[in-house]
């Protein structure tokens, strides 16, 4: 069929028809075999360096996405080590049906041709920035959508932004149940709903250790109490409860029979109701606790009052507690704060001021000052005097680390170097060790 040239080589459009000719044939006589092609074998990549040293790497990179990008395109090796540290956070923005049924428009679909969804750790539902539209609904979850969070096999974190409970009256197991052997954290921000909605959405991840619910108001409803029929899940609720402004107190109450019972190591609690129910339930297990100046204050202007503020805490229960953050919101920090909680002990205080970090607990009684924007010296006094007249029995320790003072500024304010500052500290505490 081919003929050569007279010096025995073959012309360009001639060798590659030859090439298509030879494997469309191999490949016709492969089906008629009934037999599929064997797959092309890939030699395996060694590696370079020891497991453990790519763990060490991974532990300092994976927070720094450029850097394990780059990681990923030097070889096949460190591709697929940093790949499920690439895609660890999803979030999807106010998206429409048709906008998930353009394949072009959508990244699930690409993420799922390539094999990326299981990575997927953490999902967040986000709505519009200022507003309130809930684009979430079921309309949304057409069956080639469905396909999409159903690969997500290793999701832990959901947070959802507005969502509107009456947009599914079916329930919410069809389209989110599928999440539960792994999830183990919730956030709801700005939920629309009635307590039993919550509570049902709740129920459908039993294996369920944060939750965190903000800007929730209680919808009217007949509603008769939690169900005792219902068989209580037991085992969760053992990480992290943050509430702000939370208004629904018997919520609360559901969920602590529901679940069996509360064990949270950390609350973090702004402008919301049952304060004193949360620290009475977790007195064993609670570790940290962050609470809001802004809470303690007497109120002088008039607002919602589904959201009572707490005058006082009551601790004497809480065995556990290690530490105790406290940010400071504004420079209306009043020496009468600390005054207002009672307990036998600090073991650790944490003041956060803004655009702070928290410090790492230490087993004792620590104020950390970091980046203090607008500090003024009597500002620290008069957290040194809250210190001085906290109810607490034993202040133990106290400690203002020098590095920490001199990043945040507060070297300019101070009439000696550090060291004289901590002594002016130990005036006002007895029990202070440098």
């Amino acid at each position: 069929m081919l003929k050569a040239n007279l010096d025995g080589r073959l012309p360009g459009t001639e060798l590659f028809a030859s090439t298509v000719w030879h494997r469309l044939k191999a490949r016709f006589v492969g089906i008629l075999a009934h037999r599929p092609l064997d797959p092309p074998t890939t030699r395996a990549q060694p590696s370079l360096f020891p497991p453990e040293i790519e763990e060490m790497i991974i532990a300092h990179l994976k927070y720094d996405t450029p850097a394990l990008k780059a990681c990923a395109a030097t070889c096949f090796r460190w591709y697929t080590i940093a790949t499920p540290h690439l895609h660890r956070v999803l979030i999807l923005q106010e998206w429409t049906s048709n906008k998930f049924r353009n394949q072009r428009s959508n990244p699930l679909s690409s993420l799922f041709k390539l094999g990326l969804l299981p990575f997927v750790k953490q999902l967040q539902l986000r709505g519009i920035v200022f507003g309130a539209r809930c684009w979430i609904a079921p309309a949304v979850f057409d069956s080639r959508t469905m396909q999409y969070f159903r690969a997500m096999i290793n999701l832990q974190v959901l947070e959802i932004s507005n969502l509107d409970f009456s947009k599914f009256p079916v329930g919410f197991e069809k389209y989110f149940g599928h999440f539960a052997p792994t999830l183990r954290s919730v956030a709801l921000s700005r939920p629309n709903g009635t307590r039993r909605q919550l509570l049902d959405f709740f129920r459908l991840f039993p294996k369920l250790d944060d939750i965190g619910i903000s800007s929730y108001s209680p919808m009217l409803e007949e509603y008769v109490g939690f169900d005792n029929q219902l068989v209580a899940i037991s085992g969760g609720l053992r990480g992290r409860l943050t509430l702000h402004t939370f208004g629904e107190e018997g919520l609360l109450k559901d969920i602590i029979v529901a679940f069996g019972g509360m064990r949270f190591t950390s609350m973090d609690l702004r402008r919301t109701r049952g304060v004193q129910l949360l620290l009475d339930t977790c007195a064993d297990t609670l570790e940290i606790l962050r609470i809001y100046p802004e809470d303690m204050y007497p109120c002088t202007r008039p607002f919602n009052p589904v959201y009572s503020r707490v005058q006082n805490f009551n601790l004497s229960s809480s065995t556990a507690l290690r530490s105790i953050e406290m940010p400071i919101l504004s420079l209306f920090f009043s020496k009468q704060v600390l005054s207002t909680i009672t307990s036998p002990m600090f073991y650790e205080l944490v003041v956060i001021f803004p655009g702070g970090e928290v410090g790492r607990p230490s087993g004792t009684l620590v104020c950390v000052l970091r980046e203090l924007y607008e500090v003024r010296e009597f500002s620290v006094a008069f957290c040194l005097e809250a210190l001085q007249m906290s109810r607490a029995e034993d202040l133990r320790k106290v400690k203002l680390e020098a590095e920490v003072a001199v990043e945040a500024g507060l070297y300019d304010f101070l009439p000696r170097p550090p060291l004289v500052f901590f002594q002016k500290v130990a005036n006002y505490v007895p029990h202070y060790t440098s």
